[in-house]
């Protein structure tokens, strides 16, 4: 028996919000709906009158915590500002500022890392995929202008997102194996500079010519 009345809205929320505290502790495969149901004082037709199932209850969770920081519309809000190594700064910035605010979406996407089923995918499209369309479009817009290399600008983003979300994902295993603390300015300094030079035009020729005057001067 349900322990109150609740509005329909609130009572999805309430659900969504215990779903996901167990969904990342206990993983999807440990937490039945009877446990999701007893944390929220309901009975399991109660989950079934919001959610088709299991599976729809976990998508709703991770479409949840995605709108809860709304990237896309953050992303927007820097379009075609500064060099690309502020582009390259910024992303990484959110990226681990969101790592920081939200251990639970870290976690979801730590667990999902390895599978290739419909929450795996969500994931990507709902977490990774805004920064990489956002930073891929500013490439674009940079190469135009004769700024950057004519680099596959998506195959590019994708990776350097991909950098900086395995630092977001393993900062804990880091500290641990390395027994030092895990500074996430430092991933910004030390990456973003390298990452930028490879991609703009006057840093390639410029160390291109370096190499080729090297080469000259070895007998």
């Amino acid at each position: 028996m349900e322990a109150s009345k609740s509005r329909p809205s609130d009572r999805r929320e309430q659900i969504q919000r215990e779903a996901a505290l167990l969904f990342t502790t206990k993983g999807y495969d440990g937490t039945p709906i009877r446990a999701i149901a007893k944390n929220c004082g309901i009975t399991e037709a109660a989950i079934y009158r919001h959610f088709e199932n299991k599976d729809d209850l976990y998508q709703s969770v991770i479409k949840m915590k995605a709108a809860q920081h709304d990237i896309k519309g953050t992303l927007d809000q820097q379009a075609n500002q500064g060099s690309i190594e502020d582009v390259l700064t910024f992303i990484a910035g959110h990226i681990l500022e969101l790592a920081e605010k939200d251990p639970q979406l870290m976690q979801l996407m730590f667990r999902n890392s390895f599978q290739n089923g419909p929450a795996a995918r969500l994931l990507f499209v709902e977490v990774r995929l805004p920064y990489i369309e956002f930073l891929a479009g500013e490439m674009k817009i940079r190469q135009d202008k004769g700024e950057l290399l004519g680099v596959d600008a998506f195959t590019s983003s994708r990776c350097f997102v991909g950098m900086v979300m395995d630092c977001a994902l393993n900062t804990g295993v880091w500290t641990t194996l390395t027994n030092q603390e895990f500074v996430a300015e430092n991933v910004i300094c030390n990456n973003i500079p390298i990452f930028a030079r490879g991609l703009t035009i006057g840093q390639f020729n410029s160390a291109a010519s370096d190499d080729a005057a090297q080469l000259g001067s070895n007998p």
